[in-house]
């Protein structure tokens, strides 16, 4: 027994021995060390994506969301892997969440943080809808298009005989806010006014597509003018309102009855485009923003600018 302790001791105090010891635990500790990283990183993990796309300024429910399985070396800090941390809030200003995306917390704002005064906080009518027109400071002199200004749309496109096409699809559209680029009030400061970027008003169900479809169909160029004031396009033939609306229906896919996003699908049209020497006009009423339609002489096609 002696012999055995003496031999052991030996062997542990040689200096190879402690080298050849020291290098297999080094080896050991890497190795299942690095098979822990490995499994940590590639074993899934679920995180909630989105279960349609959604939109801009747009309340999040649970019928938005589901688990999928991904990679965790896939995910940063910035994404939201609890369902209770998205239920509730909002999707921010210029936002839009794919289907099938994850959630960043970026892209998610609560109630009480909402940038600027979007118009859901601003008593929009029953029936109607919130719309944010792009727009710039050329179009709205400098910054003469103010909260409570009345504007009117106008429209330029080819139609089927590659005419280059104008004309007013809306007028009377009473403005509710002006936001800059970052969807703050641009006369938050009325000293140091912003840029604008965005005319924020409501319109009935019917326009709030027909315009959605204008502003993201190619070719299409919609300008804004102050109420009173000729839009600067010109083209080749002035036509009327029916006339665009009719362009833009049947070049576009149908919508559903909730519009929650701007994604259209663009199909080209057998009808022919015309011009008309009495042609009507989309106005919207000042008080209800409701829309009529007015009788306006188109006969002179020169468009004046501002």
């Amino acid at each position: 027994m002696n012999n055995l302790i003496v031999g052991l001791n030996k062997f542990i105090r040689n200096k190879n021995t402690v080298t050849i010891l020291g290098i297999v635990l080094i080896l050991a500790l890497l190795y299942f060390g690095y098979n822990r990283t490995v499994k940590q990183t590639i074993n899934p993990v679920s995180v909630p994506v989105a279960t349609k796309t959604i939109g801009s300024r747009t309340k999040i429910s649970a019928d938005d969301i589901t688990y999928t399985q991904v990679a965790a070396v896939t995910l940063n800090d910035n994404v939201i892997r609890n369902s209770n941390e998205i239920v509730g809030k909002y999707t921010n200003l210029n936002v839009t969440i794919p289907e099938g995306s994850m959630f960043y917390g970026s892209w998610l704002v609560d109630k009480k943080d909402i940038p600027g005064n979007w118009i859901e906080e601003i008593n929009v009518k029953d029936g109607y809808e919130a719309y944010y027109l792009s727009t710039d400071a050329t179009q709205t002199l400098g910054n003469n298009v103010i909260p409570g200004s009345t504007i009117d749309i106008y429209m330029m496109a080819r139609d089927d005989n590659d005419q280059l096409m104008y004309g007013r699809l809306m007028e009377n559209i009473k403005v509710m806010v002006v936001h800059d680029g970052s969807g703050k009030d641009v006369f938050a400061d009325a000293s140091n006014p912003g840029s604008p970027s965005k005319l924020g008003f409501q319109l009935s169900h019917e326009y709030y597509v027909l315009l959605t479809k204008a502003e993201n169909m190619s070719g299409i160029t919609l300008v804004i003018a102050p109420q009173g004031k000729r839009s600067n396009l010109k083209g080749d033939v002035n036509v009327s309102s029916a006339t665009l609306r009719d362009y833009i229906d049947t070049r576009s896919v149908d919508l559903t009855d909730e519009v929650t996003t701007k994604e259209f699908t663009t199909k080209k049209s057998t009808k022919k485009t015309s011009t008309s020497t009495s042609a009507t006009d989309t106005t919207v009423d000042e008080n209800t923003n409701s829309a009529n339609v007015v009788e306006e002489d188109t006969t002179n096609t020169d468009v004046s600018s501002y």
